[in-house]
C-alpha cells in the first residue's frame, strides 16, 4: 500500500530516484581513509596480554598513541 502511494506521488510529481552506484569524487576523497604510503606499527603493552582500564600504556594503545 505505501509503495503504491509512493510510487503515485513520483510519477505525479515526475521523481526520479538515482539508480547509479557512483559516488561523487569530492564525497569520495572526505569519505574515505587511504591507506598510508609506509605501515604503521604499534606496540603492544609489554606488562601484560590483556587490555587493563588502569595501565597508562593500555589506554595509550586503545587510544592510537604508539609508545
Amino acid at each position: 500500500m505505501i509503495k503504491k502511494l509512493k510510487n503515485f506521488i513520483c510519477k505525479l510529481f515526475n521523481i526520479k530516484a538515482c539508480k547509479c552506484d557512483e559516488v561523487d569524487e569530492h564525497v569520495e576523497f572526505f569519505t574515505k581513509m587511504p591507506e598510508p604510503d609506509i605501515p604503521v606499527h604499534v606496540e603492544i603493552c609489554p606488562r601484560h596480554r590483556y587490555f587493563k582500564a588502569k595501565c597508562p600504556m593500555c589506554v595509550a594503545h586503545a587510544n592510537g598513541v604508539n609508545l
